[in-house]
């Protein structure tokens, strides 16, 4: 078909009403970020029928709105177009990146809505860019002319990645009245919130059954812990574990974090037997964590958090020099744990003085001051629990600050890193 624009008196109805549109729309609007409204094209008829064809109105959004980008999916809406055929309009909805729209990004024919206007909610956009929006009136074959274009901004997209578990790492065994879970903080990127976690923990890998449940706020450091309950107790089994994150003022949350496993062993060094220390050692405070646990097949070298701090452990008097801390072992013998710091250690002295790993029995458990514990050698794989205590712990004991490590339960001959999340590697050594 042949177009040609309307005669002046045919316009000046139609103008009349598109620049009043226009003049409402900008008025209402900030500086523009990009650019303004585009002017809307003339009316455009039919020679052939006498059918005219109107532009449609931009309603919303407003020029130069900006978008989060999860305010998507976006409606457009518009006035409807005049015409002068029987026949109801129709509308072909464009978005592009740029003004000249020769980089669309969506189209979509839409039918005629009611009460003068009609809508058009389009498909979600990339992030981070300004787009262009128009629409344009048809009315059956006949092609009519485009709205005013505007402009909007959507945002950057907040990205939460799913969290990684840290400690207890798979396969690893906790003990104590006191277990947390602890994982690395998401990585995330965009305008994200603040992130919360939720974690889970069952007896089964499945999940079939919620054990316990918390929701802990983000904690600094690059970790986030949640101590599990009291109740219900844990008994000796295994135990699975998953976190998801989540971002409530976004709307965000992640998938579960894939499933960890642990065995919780019934185990408090208060109950325990001790040997040739002093005999309340099991309930003094801890005031250490032990960091890493490597053997070799010469030692087993294990660190503390304050062995070397500005704030470790004061040294006790010992012959003509002095003592920093004691390493100890416990070992469940017969369904009893008998624990004893038997190594001392001085400020500074290389870690590998722990000895070899196949020679304890007789390096560290040598006489009867050590009751069950004489001459007992760990298996390989054999829970054995290690810890560190302040000053001299043999035969008297020497101490300032009545003060332990914590107690790391693992298979004997596998290594220990807290800040990987328990055992790092396997490296089961042969005698």
């Amino acid at each position: 078909m042949k177009l040609k624009s309307l005669s002046v008196a045919g316009l000046l109805a139609l103008l009349v009403v598109t620049g009043a549109c226009e003049k409402s729309e900008t008025s209402s609007t900030t500086a523009p970020t990009a650019v303004a409204d585009v002017r809307v094209q003339a009316p455009v008829r039919d020679e052939k029928t006498g059918v005219t064809i109107g532009a449609p109105q931009p309603v919303s959004p407003v020029a130069n709105r900006q978008f989060r980008f999860l305010e998507q999916p976006i409606t457009l809406t518009i006035t409807n177009g005049i015409t002068t055929s029987p026949t109801a309009l129709t509308y072909t909805f464009e978005v592009a990146t740029d003004a000249a729209f020769a980089s669309k990004v969506y189209t979509k024919d839409a039918a005629q809505g009611a009460n003068g206007q009609t809508a058009q909610t389009i498909d979600k956009l990339a992030a981070s860019r300004t787009y262009f929006w128009r629409a344009r009136s048809n009315v059956g074959s006949l092609v009519g002319p485009y709205s005013a274009s505007r402009s909007f901004d959507v945002g950057a997209e907040p990205i939460v990645q799913v969290p990684t578990l840290s400690a207890p790492g798979n396969g690893s065994t906790v003990s104590g009245t006191s277990v947390s879970l602890t994982v690395t903080n998401s990585a995330r990127s965009g305008p994200v919130g603040q992130v919360f976690y939720r974690f889970e923990l069952s007896d089964s890998a499945s999940f079939a059954r919620i054990i316990t449940a918390g929701n802990v706020a983000e904690q600094g450091g690059g970790q986030t812990s949640f101590t599990l309950p009291s109740s219900p107790a844990l008994s000796n089994a295994t135990y699975f574990w998953r976190v998801q994150a989540s971002d409530p003022s976004n709307g965000l949350t992640t998938a579960n974090s894939p499933a960890s496993a642990f065995r919780y062993q019934p185990f408090q060094m208060s109950q325990a037997v001790i040997w040739d220390n002093p005999p309340d050692l099991g309930s003094w405070t801890e005031g250490a964590t032990i960091t890493s646990i490597i053997f070799t097949d010469d030692a087993f070298l294990v660190d503390f958090d304050r062995r070397l701090s500005n704030d470790r452990w004061p040294d006790v008097g010992f012959g003509s020099g002095s003592l920093e801390y004691t390493l100890g072992m416990c070992l469940n013998i017969n369904g009893q744990w008998h624990c004893s710091a038997v190594v001392q250690f001085w400020y500074g002295r290389e870690l590998s003085a722990s000895g070899r790993p196949d020679e304890i029995g007789r390096n560290w458990f040598y006489d009867a001051r050590w009751g069950a514990l004489l001459g007992h050698q760990p298996e390989w794989g054999e829970t054995v629990g290690i810890f560190v205590a302040a000053g001299n712990q043999r035969d008297s004991g020497n101490t300032i600050v009545r003060e332990r490590s914590n107690v790391v339960l693992i298979p004997w001959g596998e290594n220990y890193s807290l800040s990987g999340g328990a055992r790092a590697a396997s490296v089961r050594r042969k005698r």
